[in-house]
């Protein structure tokens, strides 16, 4: 049996879903009608701003609000119940209090309603876990697609449709935005609405009951309508489901709760449990998310997909000033662009853009004296020749230019070019730039305020061009040998929880892990044939007690042993020592262990609430204690992912060659890929130090908790 099927027995019981059968989201986005439950002719009230909005949206469909007090709300006939409804109702939007909502909703599956939201708070936020569970309950036995419950709406311009509580003024766009928090979604909806970006959906997610982020991205890779998507994220309920989520296209996340009291506030907020931030981090690595880190970068990087990806790194700098040229320059060398580097052809090609006074070295400061002409020739140039991949158009405000006439002058050449290539703005002026910028905007090429905008928008679409191109990576892990499981059950069966090193030595050494010599010696006539058998010295030297965890504390822990003398020696004061301190302990005999040489680094593996086993590298020995240089990875995952992980750490320059030290990648991965057979049969791996040398990686100390 694999891997997969192992994690999926063991922990599907924390998972109440079911990938076999999908609910209809058609039914959430385009519904032929739509039922407003609690819809209200008085203003102020959630009914009355939820009907208001869907009217003046100027929805297509049948409107049918249900209120039994009143026969007509907002100039529409009012109906008592849901099942009164004469016309044909795919979708209904709930907001009444907390104790109808359950009846209201099987009253929506008796009238056949295969979408619901429900805006009502006052249930697992709250710990009213339970009703919550029968809203579920009731929705998956009438396979209804519940948005919610306690959320402000949602919103699909492609239909018309803004069955939300927020502002009315949302232009389209291609942009999808899924959101955990109401209040910030209501906020973020006008600040689109002014930037003048558009956006194809806006969903307010609630407590996600049942409908969540996975559902609506994997909806959302079929939607023509959608060019990326955007998550803000406090937590996830579901982690195993998360974590089999399908990605076509891009999908920028913003989660908060990195600090420990950001984690606590998200937790409070919604029911969810954030986990460990750097354990999210691999997640979003692994599925091929893109992180941003803060609102303004996530909207920079979704509006960058407008554009097509890059077909090469050759990148040309158009600007007017040479000033913020190279302020785009640093830029562009911080994030890893790579700006076009041949002299002889730009001058060649773009001197004649500008005056003599110019310059043609990326960047290509036309000057201030070029004017509109100037511009338009530069980006002409740069949209067509090939030699060049991607493009950067800088905007210094002048009294001699209007910055309307250049962002016309760019649509005009952009349209032209059959926008065959990126090309990014940024125009730094006062009212009348910010004008452009809207005009740009309006007419889908990303344009900003600031130049470390326009570039981390344009590295952006390099990082997704990278990530939509590589090769799958399936992890086939089998289970551990046999021999492993056997071992296991008997250490379980003396009522042991911690492997001895000895123990934990040779599970990891049987399932794939690379060690050093070693030997596990009852006696000092053992130890001294063995060391003299395979010649390891020099070795290491721990003493082996199930009652005895940290060795060093007990002086149980001898280093750097030369000869047989010194191992007769060292062995004879170890058992003083240790005997001394821990008088009652059992003491099985001695490990011997060959002393290797090479970078420490640090392999674990735990288990996370959220996401079930996870692997965690980095370097080891004092990095790990000052620096908490580690990444995470979710099991299972194969080789590339593995070599992928070594990569993520913030100094893994160090293991690139680094005056003088060489690490052998190949044996990490083994290892990384190896522990994983583990996952199912143990609570805590610890491998500390991995030695890393240019002949190999070796398990030097392992511990092992069931």
């Amino acid at each position: 049996m694999s891997l997969s099927d192992l994690l999926r027995i063991n922990l599907g019981s924390k998972n109440h879903y079911d990938n076999n059968h999908k609910k209809d989201l058609d039914a959430v986005f385009k519904p032929k009608g739509i039922a407003i439950v609690g819809a209200s002719s008085k203003p102020g009230k959630v009914g009355y701003q939820i009907l208001k909005n869907i009217i003046d949206g100027g929805y297509e469909g049948g409107i049918y609000p249900v209120n039994p007090k009143d026969d007509e709300v907002l100039g529409k006939k009012a109906y008592k119940t849901v099942e009164e409804i004469e016309g044909e109702v795919d979708a209904a939007i709930i907001a009444i209090p907390a104790p109808l909502v359950i009846q209201t909703l099987e009253g929506c599956a008796r009238k056949g309603i295969k979408a619901v939201a429900v805006i009502t708070s006052g249930f697992g936020e709250v710990g009213n876990i339970d009703e919550e569970e029968r809203l579920k309950k009731i929705a998956d036995k009438n396979n209804i697609a519940l948005l919610g419950p306690n959320m402000f709406g949602y919103v699909y311009t492609p239909s018309k449709l803004n069955a939300s509580f927020g502002p009315a003024d949302i232009s389209q766009g291609r942009i999808a935005f899924i959101s955990q928090s109401g209040a910030l979604a209501i906020s973020l909806m006008g600040w689109t609405a002014l930037e003048k970006i558009g956006l194809a959906s806006l969903v307010n997610l609630g407590n996600k009951a049942d409908i969540d982020e996975k559902d609506l991205i994997e909806y959302f890779n079929n939607d023509e309508n959608v060019n990326a998507i955007l998550i803000y994220m406090e937590g996830i309920r579901e982690g195993r489901k998360f974590l089999e989520t399908e990605i076509k296209k891009p999908v920028v996340v913003l989660k908060v709760g990195s600090s420990k009291r950001g984690a606590t506030a998200a937790a409070s907020h919604t029911g969810s449990l954030s986990g460990s931030d750097k354990i999210y981090e691999g997640v979003f690595k692994q599925l091929g998310f893109l992180r941003a880190n803060s609102f303004t970068q996530a909207f920079d990087w979704v509006r960058a997909f407008e554009l097509p990806l890059p077909k090469g790194d050759e990148t040309v700098i158009i600007t007017n000033g040479g000033g913020i040229g190279v302020a785009t320059t640093d830029e562009c060398e911080v994030v890893g662009i790579k700006l076009l580097d041949d002299a002889a052809w730009l001058e060649e090609k773009f001197r004649k853009t500008m005056p003599d006074f110019g310059s043609t070295k990326n960047p290509i400061d036309i000057t201030g004296g070029s004017g509109i002409k100037g511009y338009e020739e530069s980006i002409k140039i740069a949209l067509r020749e090939d030699k060049i991949k991607s493009v950067i158009v800088l905007y210094c405000e002048t009294a001699v230019t209007n910055p309307t006439d250049i962002a016309k002058v760019i649509v005009e050449e952009y349209k032209n070019s059959n926008r065959n290539k990126p090309a990014v703005i940024a125009m730094v002026g006062g009212e009348r730039t910010q004008e452009a910028l809207h005009y740009l905007n309006d007419n889908h090429i990303p344009a900003f305020g600031e130049v470390n905008e326009a570039v981390s928008a344009l590295k952006a679409l390099y990082l997704w061009k990278e990530i939509s191109t590589r090769k799958k990576d399936v992890p086939k892990i089998e289970s551990a040998p046999q021999e492993v499981i056997d071992i296991i059950e008997k250490i379980k069966g003396v009522g042991r929880t911690i492997l001895m090193e000895h123990e934990a030595r040779k599970i990891l050494e049987l399932c794939g892990v690379p060690t050093p010599p070693w030997h596990f010696a009852k006696t000092i006539e053992e130890a001294i044939e063995y060391a003299k058998s395979k010649n390891i010295y020099p070795l290491a030297m721990k003493i082996t007690s199930p009652e005895i965890i940290h060795k060093s504390d007990v002086g149980g822990v001898a280093l750097n042993i030369q000869n047989e003398e010194q191992l007769r020696e060292k062995f004879e004061k170890m058992m003083n020592n240790v005997s001394a301190a821990v008088p009652d302990a059992n003491i099985l005999g001695v490990n011997l262990i060959k002393m290797m040489k090479g970078i420490e680094c640090i392999v674990g593996m735990s288990n996370d609430p959220q996401f079930g086993p996870v692997v965690m590298f980095g370097l080891g020995g004092v990095f790990v204690e000052a620096f908490k240089d580690v990444s995470f990875r979710i099991v299972p995952f194969g080789k590339m992912e593995a070599g992928r992980l070594i990569k993520d750490i913030r100094s893994s320059k160090i293991l690139d060659g680094f005056r003088g030290l060489e690490a052998h990648k190949p044996s990490i991965i083994q290892t990384l890929y190896s522990v994983q057979k583990l996952a199912p049969l143990v609570k805590e791996i610890d491998i500390n130090p991995l030695v890393t040398n240019k002949e190999g990686s070796f398990a030097v100390d392992a511990r092992i908790i069931l």
